[in-house]
């Protein structure tokens, strides 16, 4: 909607009157920046970026390969000067994109020293080399979500990587797969460090946030098939870490009154714990199994969506009623998919679903009203 619309309808609305919305129109006036120019600038540089990197792979096995390590540390160099000079400057939006090119750089060295040495191995070897030269700089000097992102993204990944290599793993190989799966707690606990920028910290809790909550929703489907006693034995092993870890962010979160409190037990133990208990827990796979599922994923979401209306996370709230929604449809069709390729079954599912979307519109709808009346 544009600016016009919107500043008539709050006009009309009387929220504000005709001689402020002419100042935030003036204002926006003098703050609009020539957006198609700069469009315009960015696609020619990025036309030229893509015509040096052709020219570059065109020519690449001519290249010297000591002329290739050269110009990497050079750029590495320069990128690692430019984060230091910006920084010391509080230019920070430069230091950002800069030391963001630096830990491109460096992933990317690691590569090419792997070519030109003829090195070969697992990714997660790379990841994790990554993870050891760049954590302990991002962690000092990121300060906005960019690199916030960036780093918690790859964190998941390499230790992800090297336990995807080795899932068949035994005894020492079950605690490197709880250490994988204890990384977004330990992203959490990270986010919680006073030392950490905001901006940062942010980031990366929004990305353990994720990777949390759809880790507990995947596992639960573990309660559509069986579990042996050795497995859940197995699975137990591998919760020990995800548990500690998330206990550790709880007590952190606390001790440092990380803003609404009483959201991150749900957010780190709720997850865990349903994971824990679809996967370390022996069951065959009959339909009481399916049924303890079912309650255990609305008694998990739940207690997300009530941590969430409490904190005022509306985002993650409306989320979380949208979950246990989809879980009753597919319920419906747990139950009576053999009916979905009829009419009948196709039109009671159809109905089932715009009655849910409805049901959800509502509750959200109460739940902002209800937030306007306390305002």
């Amino acid at each position: 909607m544009s600016l016009d619309r919107q500043l008539a309808r709050w006009t009309a609305a009387g929220l504000i009157t005709e001689p402020t919305a002419a100042q935030i129109r003036a204002y926006e006036a003098r703050e609009q920046r020539p957006v198609a120019l700069w469009a315009i600038v960015g696609l020619g540089l990025l036309a030229l970026a893509l015509g040096l990197i052709l020219v570059v792979s065109a020519n690449w096995d001519r290249i010297p390969a000591s002329a290739k390590l050269a110009v990497h540390m050079l750029l590495a160099a320069a990128a690692a000067a430019a984060v230091w000079w910006a920084s010391a400057r509080n230019r920070a939006w430069l230091a950002e994109a800069a030391l963001f090119l630096l830990g491109a750089l460096v992933l990317a060295g690691i590569a090419l020293q792997a070519q030109v040495y003829q090195l070969t191995g697992p990714l997660w070897q790379a990841l994790l080399l990554w993870l050891a030269l760049m954590s302990p700089l991002l962690l000092l000097a990121g300060q906005t979500r960019v690199t916030g992102y960036g780093w918690a993204l790859l964190a998941l990944a390499g230790p992800l990587a090297l336990a995807t290599d080795h899932a068949d793993g035994k005894g020492v190989w079950l605690w490197v797969h709880g250490a994988a799966m204890a990384m977004p707690a330990v992203l959490m606990l990270i986010s919680f460090l006073p030392r950490t920028a905001p901006a940062f910290a942010t980031a990366v809790r929004e990305t353990a946030i994720v990777a949390l909550l759809a880790a507990a929703s995947i596992a639960h489907f573990g309660w559509a098939s069986a579990i042996t006693a050795s497995e859940a034995a197995d699975m137990a092993i591998r919760f020990v870490l995800p548990l500690l870890a998330a206990g550790a962010a709880v007590l952190v979160s606390r001790r440092q009154s990380a803003g609404n409190a009483a959201i991150w037990p749900a957010l780190l133990l709720g997850p865990t714990l349903a994971a824990a208990l679809a996967l370390a827990v022996p069951h065959p796979d009959i339909w009481v199994s399916r049924l303890i599922g079912v309650l255990l994923f609305a008694a998990f979401w739940g207690w997300i969506a009530l941590a969430a209306a409490r904190a005022g996370w509306n985002a993650l709230f409306a989320v979380a009623i949208a979950a246990i929604g989809i879980r009753i449809f597919i319920i419906y069709i747990e139950l009576f998919g053999s009916l979905a390729a009829t009419g009948g079954g196709l039109i009671a599912g159809g109905a089932l679903l715009v009655a849910l979307a409805y049901a959800w519109h509502r509750v959200i709808r109460h739940r902002k009203a209800a937030q306007g009346g306390r305002q």
